[in-house]
């Protein structure tokens, strides 16, 4: 049997009932990973009545001869996130591969970002992936390594050119600020456990990828606009090469999913993995 570069390991994506995190969840699981799925919406959908659950994330990766298994878990609370992950560990095994993919996309003027708001986005985007790091790496670091992949955003980067963009930042101030923490956090990881052989890095697509989110804010403009998309299988193999890599390959960086897959000469390929994407 052919052997697959993630035989034997346990992964951990968060946010992975739906969108991007199933998408990642299904292709680690297809290359041989035992994937615990985590989110809120175990049975039904937990937020705007978006389709998609745990439970049918882990159902499509076992009817693919995968394996899976999902996980509740309530990324604002400590006790929830410590719980998770001793639950994946003793169910499953220590943890090898950790996506922090679960987000909250919160928009709207500056002015009018309240702190609850404000709480919630650094919360979800920032504080949460933190504590689930710092959980994993203690038995990454027993084992001899490990890979921490971060969900991030073009609205973290940092334009350093003047003038400033009066469109780049609109609306996305609490939003893209937790994203740059979290790729700073990326980038101090990767360096501060490299003699442990942990991998970290932090992954954003190009263009917009049709989730349910997306379609629920940007439908009329992509049906307008296609090039303004990119396949969501784009960011699954993208992820699938940086939680692949060892520390001396893709480590300690920012990587945006179609330039990465072009400087790799890496084609695109279904969830699968055993057929090229036709796009």
């Amino acid at each position: 049997m052919k052997t697959r570069p993630l035989d034997g390991k346990v992964a951990l994506v968060t946010g992975a009932s739906r969108g991007i995190g199933a998408a990642i969840a299904t292709r680690l699981a297809c290359e041989g990973a035992t994937v615990a799925v985590a989110a809120r919406s175990l049975d039904e959908a937990a937020q705007g009545n978006m389709p998609g659950t745990l439970r049918q994330t882990a159902a499509e990766i076992e009817a693919l001869s995968g394996k899976a298994a999902p996980y509740h878990v309530d990324l604002t609370s400590p006790e929830s996130r410590a719980e998770l992950v001793e639950r994946v560990a003793a169910d499953l095994g220590p943890i090898d591969v950790l996506v922090n993919n679960a987000g909250s996309s919160i928009f709207g003027p500056f002015t009018d970002i309240t702190e609850k708001r404000l709480r919630l986005i650094t919360t979800i985007n920032y504080f949460a992936p933190f504590d689930l790091c710092q959980r994993v790496i203690p038995a990454m670091r027993e084992r001899g390594g490990g890979w921490i992949l971060n969900i991030t955003s073009y609205s973290g980067d940092l334009r350093t050119d003047p003038p400033p963009d009066p469109v780049y930042h609109l609306n996305g101030t609490a939003y893209g600020s937790s994203k740059a923490a979290l790729n700073r956090l990326t980038e101090a990881i990767a360096s501060e456990y490299y003699a442990d052989h942990i991998v970290a890095s932090a992954l954003a697509p190009v263009k917009a990828v049709m989730t349910e989110a997306v379609k629920a804010t940007f439908a009329e403009a992509a049906t307008n606009d296609p090039s303004i998309l990119e396949p969501i299988e784009a960011m699954a193999e993208a992820a699938l090469a940086l939680c692949t890599t060892d520390r001396d390959g893709l480590n300690g960086r920012v990587y945006k999913s179609l330039t990465l897959l072009e400087q790799l000469a890496r084609p695109i390929r279904t969830l699968t993995g055993d057929a090229l994407l036709e796009v």
